[in-house]
């Protein structure tokens, strides 16, 4: 970065770390359009169902031990078991879970994963501190409000350093997302102007994580270091713990070491639009960029009886940023197959299902199923009108060819019934396995009415394992 740069940068203090945090402490939930709270909703709702499934995941059970080992028992639910941990413990295995099938959330403008961040953060808060209710609030809408003031964090600040931040190998996810965690935790435990910058510099002082883990469980332990860390950044930060008051503004802070310049669109239509209307969801559970691949071929699916045996070539088109996150060759685990255009296109072909029970190892190690994605091809091209688009030629033995194109850019908000509509079957889905039906269906209703909740006590004792 240029000393000019630098200088700007400097000179925008006022309109970065200190006007973002003031804006964001002042959020009420009486300001906020309904859109807003019910795509708070969705985003718990989903929350909950990757989280359910994802605690049974490996990477949720070691670092769960770990935990009980370092920390011994708390007040706070580790959703989809029997176990209770302390928050920050807490936070971190919730995270974690609730990343670890790459089932969760994304917005394009902190391009990652919004809520995985920040919900074990607010609910480990909720489970452990029973003060600071100034507002005289009900616990649900206090949730919204800090939850919808950390998720315009994530959007602001990944807008700040994009795009060079995530093309220099920094996941957004866990980076940013330690920023979203800290200012829904400071939101909820209303810290005072001066804490909220604290609590800022504690997070970026803390904010972590790289690309080259993509593929391992390190990828979904990202997202819970960054709900440990964001809560507690705002815990240190409510107890009088100082940082730099300025941290996404000054020389060697968060923007001048982890980006290449401060993009000045970060805080454009600041309180006139928010960035939790732009969410989306998956329906697959793989790397988000793959998605419009697979729907392409899905489509091609629908329209003609397709008998993979008679193709001869796949040939993917897709935005050059794909070939640097979604591109492993030939995936050894259901970890990395979920980060293989290649191999999740063959399986798309092959009408291998594309939930959280298809990336198994057993798959990524089937021959038939590798035999075809060696028949794929993946070619960067530019002029994408969106990040989330690609196109899909198959070719196939007589010469003839099948072409479309995908983009699962349009958030589901525009259409919020048909949204929860298909939010609550793939909750029910990930959640009936590990709480039963009826379990599932309260939740459901939980969440639906999360805004009049006195206590969230409610909802986390309904995401207790039940014993089989």
């Amino acid at each position: 970065m240029s000393t000019q740069q630098s200088s700007v940068i400097r000179q925008q203090s006022s309109a970065i770390t200190l006007q973002l945090a003031a804006y964001l402490r002042e959020l009420q939930f009486e300001a906020l359009p309904r859109i807003a709270v019910e795509l708070t909703k969705h985003c718990l709702l989903d929350w909950l169902g990757v989280t359910l499934a994802g605690a049974r995941e490996p990477a949720a059970s070691i670092l769960r031990r770990e935990a009980e080992l370092q920390s011994g028992a708390g007040a706070c639910t580790v959703v989809g078991t029997s176990t209770r941990l302390g928050p920050f413990w807490a936070a971190l295995v919730n995270g974690t879970a609730s990343h670890a099938l790459d089932f969760d959330d994304v917005v394009a403008a902190m391009a990652g994963h919004p809520t995985v961040p920040i919900v074990p953060a607010l609910l480990a808060l909720a489970e452990s501190e029973h003060s600071a209710d100034d507002a005289g609030d009900a616990a649900g809408r206090r949730f919204v409000t800090a939850f919808v003031a950390g998720f315009e964090a994530e959007c602001r600040i990944g807008t700040l350093v994009a795009p060079s931040h995530y093309t220099r190998g920094f996941h957004v996810t866990s980076t940013v997302g330690t920023f979203g965690a800290a200012a829904a935790s400071a939101h909820w435990l209303g810290l005072d102007a001066a804490r909220w910058l604290h609590a800022f510099g504690l997070a970026g002082t803390q904010a972590a994580g790289l690309k080259c883990m993509f593929g391992t469980m390190t990828k979904p332990f990202h997202a819970g270091r960054a709900a440990a860390s964001g809560l507690l950044a705002a815990r240190l930060a409510a107890n009088g713990f100082t940082a730099n008051e300025s941290v996404l503004d000054v020389e060697q802070g968060f923007v001048t070491t982890q980006s290449d310049a401060a993009n000045p669109a970060a805080l454009a239509n600041l309180g006139r639009r928010f960035g939790i209307e732009g969410v989306l969801f998956k329906y697959h559970a793989a790397c988000y960029l793959t998605h419009s691949s697979i729907e392409a071929i899905l489509a091609l699916r629908r329209s003609r009886a397709l008998t993979p045996e008679r193709v001869r070539a796949v040939r993917l088109r897709v935005p050059p940023g794909h070939l640097e996150v979604c591109n492993i060759q030939q995936p050894r685990t259901g970890l990395e197959a979920k980060f293989s255009l290649r191999f999740t296109a063959a399986m798309a072909l092959a009408g291998v299902r594309t939930d959280e029970l298809g990336f198994t190892d057993a798959t990524a190690r089937d021959p038939v199923l590798n035999a075809l994605a060696e028949r794929v091809s993946v070619t960067p091209v530019g002029g994408w009108a969106n990040n989330y688009q690609s196109e899909v030629e198959i070719e196939f033995d007589d010469g003839n060819t099948l072409s479309t194109q995908g983009d699962v850019s349009q958030p589901g908000g525009m259409d919020p019934p048909r949204q929860w509509s298909r939010l609550t079957a793939k909750f029910t889905t990930l959640a009936e396995p590990v709480v039963g039906a009826a379990r599932a269906a309260a939740i459901i209703a939980c969440v639906a009415r999360l805004e009049t909740l006195a206590s969230l006590a409610e909802l986390t004792a309904l995401t207790c394992e039940v014993d089989a």
